[in-house]
């Protein structure tokens, strides 16, 4: 089926295709009876404007959109508060747009954001999307990945090594005595999820240790789902003594769980990658790969305000190193 055009809308509601472009844009006089037409045509035909093609043809709007897959990770608002502190000093505004780890709802916000004109993206992406990525990035767009790499879409990025630091503690783990670990990762289709499980089960096998699938469970890097995957482990018949946890909030969602069981905090011993503020609280056998939010924020603000300002175009990968920290070594 042919892809509509501004001239079918224009054919379809009798006017131009310049009065289309002033309703669509909100430029320009038009009147209310003709404001009215065009947008019926526009709901009957169910036209979609090419919201690239009119950004580049737009006056600039001094304005960078951001989609984070999660809002209320402090990750990733440490992440986003060191790129607005950059853009602002440069006389740029940060919009922001929650995906909710949803590919559908991200590409309503590449859609909205577009449509404000942004001059530039950051994206921790859902691992979706690619074709309207690479199109964005083809129209001359910068796009930088932040923290995740999306398979298949060519673009600068800056994300942690998630490998290195997750062999370590697995080592650890098992260097401690553990032989029944538990895994609680996230969606294979993130980039940082698919990294962190294939390095935590290759150093277990490497250790002589079988991975067993009802010591596995699939989270989606939330909360609810860490605190599911902590209940369901510890009724196996013989639970785990230890778990890897592959970001902050499944830990917390862990926590959360073994308090509803009833079972002391400090039970199993856990390796998170990710940081809990909170963890010096209360007594628990916690170790962190712990991560640096702020240095992934201020490169990839860097690249990004390079390509706007200076016009820099050659592609960058920037890997930052967690570090492993055994933060309290209770004895088993």
């Amino acid at each position: 089926m042919r892809k509509l055009t501004i001239k079918d809308v224009a054919k379809h509601a009798g006017v131009s295709t310049a009065t289309i472009s002033r309703v669509l844009n909100g430029s320009g006089y038009v009147s209310e009876d003709v404001r009215r037409r065009v947008l019926a045509s526009v709901k009957e035909l169910n036209y979609r404007p090419n919201a690239i093609a009119r950004s580049l043809k737009q006056e600039k709007s001094r304005s960078i959109g951001m989609i984070l897959p999660d809002m209320s990770n402090p990750y990733f608002m440490t992440i986003a508060r060191t790129i607005q502190q950059r853009l602002v000093a440069e006389g740029y505004r940060l919009l922001f747009m929650d995906s909710d780890e949803n590919p559908d709802k991200e590409r309503e916000a590449l859609d909205a954001l577009l449509s404000n004109r942004v001059e530039g993206l950051l994206l921790a992406g859902t691992g979706g999307n690619k074709e309207q990525l690479r199109q964005l990035i083809g129209s001359g767009i910068p796009v930088v990945l932040v923290d995740r790499c999306v398979p298949g879409v060519s673009a600068d990025l800056v994300m942690e090594d998630n490998r290195g630091p997750v062999r370590q503690a697995m080592e650890y783990l098992v260097s401690a005595g553990h032989r029944h670990i538990g895994m609680i990762h996230g969606p294979k289709t993130i980039s940082t999820a698919l990294e962190r499980y294939e390095a935590a089960v290759r150093a277990l096998q490497e250790a002589g240790l079988q991975v067993g699938e009802e010591y596995v469970y699939s989270g989606d890097f939330s909360r609810k789902s860490g605190k599911q995957a902590i209940q369901k482990l510890m009724k196996l018949p013989v639970p785990p003594t230890a778990v890897f946890s592959a970001n902050n909030e499944m830990t917390f969602g862990l926590y959360l769980g073994l308090q509803e069981m009833g079972i002391g905090l400090d039970e199993v011993e856990v390796v998170s990658f990710g940081d809990l503020d909170f963890s010096s609280l209360f007594k628990h056998r916690l170790s962190v790969i712990m991560q640096h939010p702020e240095s992934i924020g201020d490169s990839a603000a860097g690249i990004l305000l390079d390509k706007l300002l200076h016009q820099k175009s050659a592609m960058e990968n920037r890997i930052i190193i967690p570090k492993f920290v055994q933060k309290n070594k209770l004895s088993l």
